[in-house]
C-alpha cells in the first residue's frame, strides 16, 4: 500500500503547487510592467502611441489564460484623434498540462470588436503609409528551402487550437473623392492552427459602400493550409454573397467557389477554378494578383457561360425598352485579361450576343486620362432589335417619324451632352461587321474606324455594301467649343438599288432604279428635325432605268398635249392610264441651305411606248428635308431619236410646263397651260389675220389690236 500513500502524497503536493500558483502567479505578474512593455514595443515598431485601458491579467484557474483590456493605437499625425486601430479586449486560453511540461499550447484565442480605420486625406496621403516597411534594394533571391518557416515553427511550438474574432469593423475613406467602404460585423472562426494540415475557417461580414450598391452580406467557408511562410492554400473555398440596396430591387444572391493560394515571399495571390454563379450570371476562370515594382499586376482567364442583362437590369430597377423583348438574355464569352497600375489589356475576346458572334481585343492606358484602343469584329448585328419599340401602325401622322425618333433619344440624354462626353476621351478603334441592320436599312461587310479626343469625334472611313451597290462615308463632330457640337458628313453611294433603301428609310415605295449619289453637308449635331433644319452643303443624285411610282408626268403631259391639240384642232391621242412612269435617266444636283435642297438642273428622260420618242423633263425646285415636301416647276419637251441614235426636240410639239408638289405618296402633277394656250390662241389668230387681204400690212388695225392684247 506504500505506492498508494506515495501517490496521494504526490497528488497533494501537486494540488498544493497548483493552488499556490493560482494564488501567487497573478500577484507576481506586474500588470503595469506588462503595460509598459506593450507601449514601448508599439512605439518602437510603429512610432505611435498605444493606449492600454485597464490591467493585463494572468489567470490560472479554471484554466491558464492571458486577458488583455481595451487597446488603441493612435492614428498618424493630421488624421484626427480617433485611433487607427483598436480592440475592446482579447483572451488567450492556455492548455495546463503542456504548460507544466514546458510547452506552450494555446487552446483558444478570442478577440472582441477589433476596429481599423484606413484613411486617405485630401492631399492623397494615407494613414498607413508610415507603417509599411521601407523598400529594399533588389538582392539575389535565396534558394527555396523545405525547412518550416518562422510562422510554421511558432505554430508548431505554440499549437494554437481555435481562434475567434467577434464584431470586427474596418472603415476605408478617401477624402479626395468622398468615397468610402466599410466591413462591419466581421466574425471569423478558425479551428486548429496546425501547420501541414487543413484548417477549417468560417467568416461572415457585411460590406457597405455608397451608391450604387449599399450593402453586401458575405459568408465564407474554406479549409486553409500553409507550408512554412512561403505558401498559403485555401481549398474548397465557398463564398456566399447577398447584394442589397439601391438601385437594386430586393436582393441579388450569388456564390463564389474555387481555390486560392498566397505566396508572401513573391507577394502573389492565385485563384484557381473559380466559379461565380447567380441568377443573372455564371462565370468561371482563373485569376492571379502579383506585386510588381509599380504596383499589383492582375492576370485572368475568364469564361462567361451566361449573362442575362435584362434580368440584371430588372433587379436594378431599370426597364430595357427594346423592340425585341428577348434580346440581352443570352450572352456568353471569354477573354484574357492583364492589368497593372498603368494599363489594362483585354485579349482574345470572344462574345456571343443573341446569336451574333464577336471577337476582338482592347487596351486602356493611363487611367487618369484613359487612352482606349480596340479592334472588334462580328458576323452580324440587328440593331433594330435593341432600339425602343416603334409606335403602333397608324398612330403617327406622316412626317412625325423623325420627331418620334428624336424624342426617344432625348428621353435618355441630350445628343449634345452625349457627343461632348464621347469626344473628350482618347479613343481609337476599328469595327467590322458582316451584316448590320439599323432602322430597317440592311448593309453588308461594314467597316469603320473610330477616333476621338480633345473634343472631336470622327467616324472615317466608313465603307459598306448597300443594296447591290457600295457606300463610302465619313462623319466628324467638333464638340470642342461652348456652343452646339458641329457635324460634317460626307456620303458617296454607287449603283445602289433605291427601292429597298427608300422602303426601309421612309416606308415609301415611290421610286425604283439604280442610283449614284453624293452628299457633303454640315450642321448641328442633334437629332430629328433640329439636325435636318441645320444642314447646309451640296447633294447630287443620278439614276438609271427606273420607275416613278404614283407620279406619271407622261400622263399629265399627254393630257396637256391633248388640250393643246384640241386647241389646234388636231386629233387627240389616247393617254397612258398607268399611274407610274419609266425613265432611262434621272439627274439632279444643287445646294442645301437650312435643310432645303434646291436643284437647278433636274433632268429626266422618260421612256414612252415608242422607242423613237420620249420626253425630256427639265426644271428647278426644292425638297424640304424636314417636311419632305417637294415643289418643282418643270418643262417637258418631246424628243425624237433619229436612226443614227442622235436625239433632238420635236419643234412641232410645244414644250409643256408642269408643277409637281406634295409629299412622297401624295404627289400632284399639274400642267400649267395658261401661257401655252395663250400662245396657241395667238398663233392661230395670227394665221387667220395673215390670211386676210391686209394681212401683210403691219399698220392694220387688227394687228395693232393684237400687239396691244398680247404684247407682240
Amino acid at each position: 500500500m506504500k505506492w498508494i500513500r506515495r501517490l496521494l502524497v504526490a497528488l497533494l503536493v501537486l494540488v498544493a503547487v497548483l493552488g499556490a500558483t493560482a494564488v501567487l502567479l497573478p500577484r507576481l505578474v506586474d500588470s503595469d510592467t506588462l503595460r509598459s512593455m506593450l507601449i514601448v514595443a508599439a512605439r518602437s515598431h510603429t512610432g505611435r502611441e498605444l493606449t492600454v485601458d485597464g490591467d493585463i491579467r494572468v489567470a490560472v484557474l479554471p484554466r491558464p489564460a492571458v486577458v488583455l483590456p481595451r487597446l488603441a493605437l493612435a492614428d498618424a499625425d493630421g488624421f484626427g484623434p480617433e485611433p487607427f486601430a483598436s480592440l475592446d479586449g482579447a483572451r488567450a486560453n492556455l492548455r495546463l498540462w503542456p504548460l507544466l511540461r514546458g510547452r506552450l499550447q494555446v487552446a483558444s484565442v478570442e478577440v472582441e470588436r477589433p476596429q481599423l480605420r484606413l484613411t486617405v486625406d485630401a492631399a492623397g496621403r494615407s494613414n498607413w503609409g508610415d507603417l509599411l516597411p521601407e523598400p529594399q534594394a533588389e538582392a539575389t533571391p535565396a534558394p527555396a528551402s523545405s525547412e518550416p518557416g518562422i510562422a510554421a515553427s511558432l505554430a508548431g511550438r505554440v499549437g494554437i487550437g481555435r481562434m475567434r474574432v467577434n464584431g470586427g469593423d474596418l472603415l476605408w475613406t478617401d477624402r479626395r473623392s468622398g468615397r468610402w467602404a466599410r466591413v462591419r460585423d466581421l466574425d471569423v472562426a478558425i479551428s486548429g492552427l496546425d501547420p501541414g494540415r487543413p484548417i477549417p475557417l468560417t467568416a461572415s461580414a457585411t460590406l457597405e459602400t455608397g451608391d450604387p450598391v449599399r450593402s453586401v452580406q458575405l459568408d465564407l467557408e474554406t479549409d486553409v493550409q500553409w507550408s512554412g511562410e512561403a505558401l498559403w492554400h485555401a481549398r474548397a473555398l465557398k463564398l456566399d454573397a447577398i447584394v442589397a440596396g439601391a438601385p437594386l430591387r430586393g436582393q441579388l444572391p450569388f456564390r463564389l467557389t474555387g481555390e486560392a493560394s498566397f505566396d508572401p515571399a513573391q507577394s502573389r495571390l492565385a485563384l484557381q477554378d473559380l466559379t461565380l454563379a447567380g441568377d443573372p450570371l455564371s462565370l468561371a476562370g482563373d485569376l492571379t494578383v502579383a506585386q510588381a515594382g509599380d504596383g499589383p499586376v492582375v492576370g485572368a482567364q475568364l469564361r462567361m457561360q451566361r449573362l442575362d442583362v435584362r434580368a440584371l437590369a430588372q433587379q436594378m430597377g431599370v426597364e430595357l425598352a427594346t423592340a425585341d423583348a428577348e434580346v440581352l438574355r443570352q450572352i456568353s464569352g471569354s477573354l484574357e485579361l492583364r492589368a497593372d497600375a498603368g494599363q489594362v489589356n483585354l485579349a482574345r475576346m470572344e462574345l456571343a450576343v443573341d446569336g451574333s458572334q464577336w471577337r476582338g481585343s482592347a487596351r486602356v492606358r493611363d487611367f487618369a486620362q484613359p487612352a482606349i484602343r480596340f479592334e472588334l469584329e462580328g458576323d452580324g448585328l440587328d440593331l433594330d432589335r435593341y432600339l425602343p419599340p416603334t409606335p403602333a401602325s397608324g398612330s403617327a401622322k406622316p412626317g412625325e417619324a423623325s420627331e418620334l425618333a428624336a424624342s426617344d433619344v432625348a428621353v435618355a440624354a441630350s445628343p449634345a451632352d452625349v457627343l461632348r462626353r464621347a469626344a473628350r476621351h482618347d479613343v481609337q478603334g476599328t469595327v467590322t461587321v458582316g451584316s448590320l441592320k439599323l432602322r430597317g436599312i440592311a448593309t453588308q461587310n461594314l467597316s469603320l474606324q473610330v477616333r476621338s479626343g480633345r473634343g472631336r469625334l470622327a467616324l472615317e472611313p466608313v465603307s459598306t455594301a448597300l443594296y447591290g451597290g457600295a457606300l463610302e462615308a465619313s462623319a466628324r463632330v467638333d464638340a470642342s467649343g461652348r456652343g452646339d457640337p458641329r457635324l460634317r458628313l460626307k456620303l458617296s453611294a454607287t449603283d445602289v438599288s433605291i427601292a429597298p433603301l427608300l422602303l426601309a428609310l421612309a416606308d415609301q415605295d415611290v421610286l425604283q432604279g439604280r442610283f449614284t449619289a453624293g452628299v457633303e453637308v454640315s450642321g448641328i449635331a442633334a437629332t430629328g428635325d433640329a439636325l435636318l433644319r441645320s444642314l447646309n452643303g451640296t447633294a447630287r443624285l443620278n439614276g438609271t432605268d427606273g420607275v416613278l411610282k404614283g407620279i406619271n408626268p407622261d400622263r399629265s403631259i399627254c393630257q396637256a398635249r391633248a388640250a393643246i391639240d384640241a386647241a389646234r384642232g388636231r386629233e387627240v391621242e389616247p393617254c397612258d392610264p398607268s399611274p407610274d412612269a419609266r425613265f432611262s435617266v434621272l439627274r439632279m444636283s444643287g445646294p442645301i441651305k437650312a435643310g432645303v435642297w434646291r436643284s437647278e438642273d433636274l433632268m429626266v428622260e422618260q421612256v414612252r411606248f415608242r422607242p423613237d420618242r420620249f420626253y425630256r423633263i427639265t426644271g428647278t425646285g426644292t425638297l424640304d428635308l424636314v417636311s419632305t415636301e417637294i415643289d418643282y416647276r418643270l418643262r417637258a419637251a418631246s424628243v425624237r431619236r433619229g436612226a443614227d441614235g442622235a436625239s433632238q426636240e420635236d419643234v412641232r410639239e410645244a414644250p409643256v410646263p408642269l408643277r409637281v408638289r406634295g409629299r412622297p405618296g401624295a404627289f400632284t402633277v399639274q400642267p400649267e397651260l395658261k401661257d401655252v394656250l395663250r400662245d396657241e390662241a395667238l398663233r392661230r389668230l395670227q394665221e387667220k389675220l395673215e390670211s386676210t387681204p391686209d394681212g401683210d400690212d403691219e399698220e392694220a388695225p387688227a394687228k395693232q389690236l393684237l400687239r396691244g392684247l398680247f404684247g407682240r
